[in-house]
């Protein structure tokens, strides 16, 4: 009995001290290019790096309006698993302009990790739909009236998008399973599909992902047990059959 309960309490503080030691799980490096827009350059400028633009200005300021995604790393960050961690910053940039517009266009995210010393790269594409709206209209395309709210400055734009390929990887290392699920762009705070941008301004999204790990196969603590309890038995049983 004694040996029984002394060799549970071996396998509960074993198991105790492999869950305490969380894996060393850092973002390394996240870059995305625009890529596929409608209309096509020079309509849309910018095509295959991280920002694009469009239209001719009708601001004082003399903007075009734009998309542009600024990765969170590097520097190199930490994460925790469970956590839902920053992947990067969805700007668009709103401004009055004339035609063309911009009405779809195409995100690649490339996000590298390094999970317990081993590096892996994720490749996650969005598609965006692009809704210019007519800055005078009343009601607004979004059935608010204009000059409040996010139509203060005239009609809000209407940004929709979805993740079409790399939503979620899983990799093995060391005996454990590592998921990695691309959560999606947060907007104020809340998960997103489409949000409408205030003219005149920056608006901005966090993309966002999380992490998770499950070992392969985790021995039953009795299966471990049965081992060192069986083999003092069976040598005394060898013991005694040489002495007969």
């Amino acid at each position: 009995m004694i040996k029984k309960t002394i060799l549970a309490g071996a396998v509960c503080a074993l198991f105790s001290a492999a869950s305490a030691n969380a894996a060393l799980i850092q973002l390394t490096n996240v870059t995305g290019a625009w890529t596929a827009t409608t209309p096509g350059s020079p309509a849309v400028s910018g095509g295959g790096t991280n920002e694009i633009r469009w239209g001719s200005p009708a601001n004082q300021q003399n903007q075009q309006s734009g998309y542009r995604f600024d990765g969170a790393a590097p520097p190199t960050v930490n994460v925790s698993e469970n956590v839902n961690f920053n992947l990067g910053t969805f700007t668009h940039f709103n401004w009055p302009i004339y035609e063309p517009s911009l009405t779809s266009a195409q995100l690649t995210v490339d996000t590298t990790l390094l999970i317990e010393g081993v590096s892996e790269t994720i490749s996650s594409v969005f598609e965006f739909q692009h809704l210019e709206s007519t800055n005078n209209s009343n009601p607004c395309a979004n059935g608010q009236s204009n000059n409040s709210g996010v139509n203060v400055n005239g009609c809000a734009d209407r940004v929709t998008f979805a993740l079409n390929v790399g939503e979620s990887e899983t990799f093995l290392i060391d005996g454990v399973n590592y998921y990695v699920d691309i959560s999606g762009f947060f907007y104020g705070g809340v998960l997103a599909n489409e949000f409408w941008t205030m003219e005149e301004y920056n608006n901005t999204a966090s993309l966002k992902g999380i992490i998770t790990s499950r070992p392969v196969s985790v021995p039953e603590p009795t299966t471990l047990a049965l081992p060192g309890l069986g083999l003092p038995g069976l040598g005394a049983r060898k013991r005694l059959s040489k002495a007969a």
